[in-house]
C-alpha cells in the first residue's frame, strides 16, 4: 500500500482528508513542521500533503529540508493566494 505524509495542523482539516484518503493509503499524520521531518526521515512515502503555515517550522522551510534529500512529490495546502506566495511556493 502507498504511503502519504500528510502534514496539517489543523485538526479538523487532516480529518477530512485522510477519510478520503485512508481506503486507499496508508497515512501519516504531522500536526506541525518539526514532527514532519521526524516522520520524513524513518519512513519511505510516495507523496506529502503539505500545509505551508506550520507551527514549531514552516511548511515552506519541512519543504527544502525535504528537497535536499529528496525528489518525492508534494502537494502544497495554502491559504495563501498571493503572486509573490505562489512564486515562492514553486521555488
Amino acid at each position: 500500500m502507498e504511503k502519504i505524509l500528510l502534514v496539517e495542523d489543523e485538526a479538523k482539516i487532516r480529518k477530512i482528508i485522510k477519510s478520503y484518503l485512508k481506503e486507499d493509503y496508508k497515512i501519516f499524520e504531522a500536526a506541525d513542521g518539526k514532527k514532519a521531518l521526524n516522520i520524513f526521515k524513518n519512513n519511505d512515502f510516495d507523496l506529502i500533503i503539505l500545509d505551508l503555515m506550520l507551527p514549531k517550522i514552516s511548511g515552506e522551510e519541512v519543504c527544502q529540508k525535504i528537497r535536499q534529500i529528496s525528489e518525492i512529490p508534494i502537494i502544497m495546502l495554502t491559504a495563501k493566494s498571493s503572486e509573490e506566495n505562489k512564486i515562492e511556493g514553486f521555488n
